[in-house]
């Protein structure tokens, strides 16, 4: 495996937008920076919802934005110096986010129990006697 480079020795290529007031400059790592509130939470939402949409759960760029920025014609190693990364598969979880806020006791009140059926107590008594061959 390589070893991972020193970002504080890069030099990058900045290319203005107004070409013809001014040129193309390479500048160090140091030398680079961006006011402290033109990145945020909301400009970030706004950016993916612009660029992204999820496709089986998973997020991927919209093909408009490929074609726009030429993404189809770039790779990995383009955008970053290092090895891509190798990541481990891991089933996806059936529950997501956090479990849901049990109701007040006031609010239990109000709901009527869930009366046991034929159905239900069999049920019930089926799982009962399974577990207790179980612990045999």
């Amino acid at each position: 495996k390589k070893a991972i480079i020193d970002p504080s020795l890069f030099k990058y290529k900045v290319q203005p937008i107004k070409k013809e007031l001014y040129e193309t400059v390479i500048v160090k790592a140091s030398q680079l920076s961006r006011r402290k509130h033109l990145f945020s939470r909301d400009r970030l939402k706004l950016f993916l919802k612009q660029h992204c949409e999820p496709h089986d759960g998973v997020i991927k760029t919209k093909a408009t934005s490929i074609a726009k920025y030429n993404l189809a014609e770039q790779n990995f190693s383009y955008f970053f110096p290092d090895d891509p990364p190798t990541f481990i598969f891991s089933p996806a979880s059936r529950r997501r986010g956090r479990p849901p806020k049990r109701a007040s006791n006031s609010l239990e009140d109000e709901i009527p129990a869930k009366r046991n059926t034929q159905g239900n107590k069999s049920k019930v008594a089926r799982e009962k006697t399974r577990f207790q061959k179980q612990k045999e």
